[in-house]
């Protein structure tokens, strides 16, 4: 009888240490999940037609790996598709075999571009892994200086979007899209609920002397676009600065 227990205790924690082995395996491969939604995000309204600047565009992205890019244009029957590498992250808690940890799960997706605004908050297919190594792409040329006017003039205004509702992020991306700006100027956006959007468009390559990187917020009633101040550009160029600033 005791040693019927004792074993029937040794199964349960092998069970139990492998189902949170699996748990923490699963909620990475959800974390690839999630980030490569964001890419699409990130790439939502694009104009770009060509297949090297959209796979360029896409791996400029943090910790996003380009490995295959498809087509030559957006104007071709399947469209441009580009399979990216992404890692997602977890928490392993501790277990009666292991210590907590770590656990990284790398996947592939495939993002297909045919010239339409693309879906927002939506998760591309999962694909296999190409061999191989990233993909590397020349140095963008310089891109022409980035006009505060123009971009405070595109952003809408909340009593103009499309929705109806709050400020909605995806509104902000298409309408910065629609400007066809140079392909190596980024785009980045955060939301906060429905009651703003902070943005921030960026570039490693401007003429000397023009600035590289201009903010935005979008808010009820209040729509505003400006040149960061020393002490801005020093918590960095990025839509979350923007976003906790506004003016």
């Amino acid at each position: 009888m005791r040693l019927t227990m004792i074993a029937v205790l040794a199964v349960t924690a092998l069970a139990a240490a492998g189902c949170a082995d699996t748990t923490a395996e699963d909620n990475a491969a959800d974390d690839a999940r999630d980030k490569a939604k964001q890419v699409g995000n990130a790439m939502y309204g694009t104009r770009l037609v060509k297949a090297d600047d959209i796979g360029h565009h896409i791996a400029d992205l943090k910790d996003v790996e380009v490995l295959k890019v498809s087509g030559a244009g957006t104007g071709d029957p399947r469209g441009v598709r580009v399979t990216v590498r992404l890692s997602g992250i977890a928490q392993r808690s501790e277990g009666l075999f292991h210590g907590p940890g770590r656990v990284t799960a790398d996947r592939c997706f495939e993002l297909v571009f045919d010239g339409g605004p693309g879906e927002w908050n939506t998760f591309p297919p999962r694909t296999p892994c190409p061999t191989g190594t990233p993909l590397t792409f020349a140095p963008w040329p310089e891109a022409p200086p980035i006009s505060v006017a123009r971009i405070e003039q595109a952003l809408p205004k909340v009593n103009t979007l499309p929705s109806g509702r709050g400020v909605e992020e995806k509104d902000v991306r298409a309408a910065l899209a629609k400007l066809g700006l140079h392909p190596a100027i980024r785009i980045e956006t955060e939301a906060e609920s429905d009651f703003a959007v902070g943005v921030a468009l960026v570039t490693g390559l401007a003429p000397p002397g023009k600035s590289r990187c201009v903010l935005a917020r979008v808010v009820p009633g209040k729509t505003k676009a400006w040149l960061p101040s020393p002490a801005e550009a020093g918590q960095g160029c990025n839509a979350h600065t923007a976003l906790g600033i506004g003016r």
